[in-house]
């Protein structure tokens, strides 16, 4: 695996936890702006808009970082069920430890599997009576 797909790989493993934590703010953004609204006494359409926004907005982005967290669990899931190095044990522990870890088991399996991965690859397959990696 070539460098440049190991980082894009790893921007793609700590979106989630990125989005996660904009649409934290993004919340916490929505309160304040609310609560500034109510204390100066503005029509309920103003109060009432500014929260459905910041709401939207919220769920717009744990939307998207849900995804990007199935997306790359189930890249993970089926980068160790691929890797013939693994014995099938570890597979198992790996793919459970993704399905129900999500952001920490990501990003753990990242630096254990995928950042420390040679240039070659981690998965070999036999051809003529020859273990080759690619």
């Amino acid at each position: 695996m070539s460098k440049s797909k190991k980082i894009w790989l790893g921007i793609f493993t700590f979106s989630p936890l990125i989005v996660t934590v904009l649409a934290i703010i993004a919340f916490i953004g929505t309160f304040i702006s609310v609560a500034s609204v109510a204390d100066q006494q503005n029509p309920p359409d103003e109060f009432l808009g500014l929260f459905l926004g910041g709401f939207f907005t919220f769920f717009i982005l744990i939307l998207l970082a849900s995804l990007a967290d199935l997306g790359i669990t189930i890249y993970y899931i089926i980068d160790i069920v691929k890797d013939e190095r693994v014995d099938e044990t570890e597979k198992v522990i790996w793919a459970l430890a993704l399905f129900f870890g999500s952001f920490i088991s990501t990003a753990v399996y990242y630096f254990i599997r995928i950042w420390n991965r040679k240039e070659g690859g981690n998965f070999r397959r036999k051809q003529n009576d020859e273990i080759i990696d690619f």
